[in-house]
């Protein structure tokens, strides 16, 4: 049994990438370790102990407050601990310190750190430089993907998949031709303006096509592009992980035009329902989806009516169901913490 202290900034952003990430990596550790979670916020989740560690929301300007929380307030808390490891689910700017405990960090993707459109102010350039320089800190790093594993460029770094939360038990399935399924984000790189003018132009071809859109736009600014909703597509919202299930399972196709991703939990979702995948020809969703997705070309002037079109065909849309499921069962929480008490053991 290990003795590990998260720090659990994303612990109540259940909707985000490393939030699912911490929340789910953290409840299959607790099964059979001494897990403690510092967080920002008053939190209760059965099954973990979560101690919080507030930060002085009344000193510093909302920009610097996460800043200070992440770099003095939660390594601070965790060090006092008596702890094997200090798990970091996602780079943060922590200080050289010298500490009794061993330290880990997962590197989701290098979006902000590379990609030009997410180019910030002087602060967030700083504050991610120092992100990236805390790896240099660590005992084990982990990646979520070998395709993030590749693009680091830390040759000892360890893989680390995600999971996705529990599927509700006795789901009823009953697909609806007419329904397409996105699911995620809507900041750039998602291209939910882009996908939205493809639904367009297929209800040319499909006109009772509908498009759901699950999720909410945090805000409009140049990170968060407007859109315009064209007929027959509209937001859900956020809505709870059993309606989201409800909607996959549901849904005649999951589509996802994003050309930028650490791992893609959404994809990894749809196939774990069967719903038939159609997505950015980027490596890791060829990774996550073992090749099962179907992808969408660059070359082609409308990439997504070709693929809808060969869905009509049951027979064929029944096969890329059957190999989605068969390689969703590569990935679990409970792998991911087993890879993950393996590698500290070591």
């Amino acid at each position: 049994m290990k003795k590990i202290g998260i720090q659990g900034w994303f612990l109540a952003e259940p909707r985000t990438g490393i939030g699912q990430h911490t929340l789910g990596l953290a409840k299959e550790l607790a099964k059979k370790n001494r897990v403690t979670i510092v967080s920002p916020r008053h939190m209760r989740i059965p099954g973990l102990k979560i101690v919080d560690v507030k930060p002085p929301w009344w000193i510093f300007p909302t920009g610097l407050r996460k800043w200070y929380w992440e770099r003095i307030q939660a390594p601070s808390a965790l060090n006092q601990m008596d702890l094997d490891w200090e798990y970091y689910p996602y780079p943060t700017p922590l200080r050289k310190k010298p500490t009794h405990n061993k330290r880990a960090m997962t590197v989701h993707d290098l979006i902000l750190w590379k990609d030009k459109r997410y180019a910030g102010n002087f602060l967030k350039r700083k504050y991610h430089g120092l992100a990236r320089h805390s790896l240099l800190y660590m005992d084990k790093v982990f990646t979520v993907s070998q395709a993030v594993h590749d693009e680091l460029n830390i040759p000892n770094a360890i893989i680390l998949p995600n999971g996705i939360p529990p599927v509700p038990k006795h789901l009823k399935v009953f697909i609806d031709d007419n329904l397409l399924v996105y699911l995620g984000g809507y900041d750039i790189r998602k291209n939910v303006p882009e996908l939205l003018d493809e639904f367009a132009n297929l209800k040319k071809d499909f006109p009772k096509m509908r498009l759901a859109l699950i999720g909410s736009p945090r805000h409009r600014s140049r990170y968060y592009p407007d859109f315009q909703l064209p007929k027959g597509a509209y937001l859900t919202g956020a809505i709870p992980d059993k309606k989201v299930y409800e909607l996959l399972a549901e849904a005649f196709a999951f589509v996802h035009f994003s050309d930028a991703e650490g791992f893609n939990i959404p994809l990894l979702q749809a196939m774990e329902l069967g719903c038939p995948a159609i997505v950015r020809d980027i490596p890791v969703n060829r990774e996550v989806s073992r090749g099962t997705a179907l992808f969408l070309s660059d070359s082609q002037k409308h990439p997504l009516i070709d693929k809808i079109k060969m869905l009509r065909n049951t027979a064929f849309s029944e096969n890329i169901s059957r190999k989605e499921m068969a390689a969703a069962k590569s990935f679990s929480w409970k792998k991911s913490a087993q890879i993950f008490i393996k590698t500290l053991e070591k």
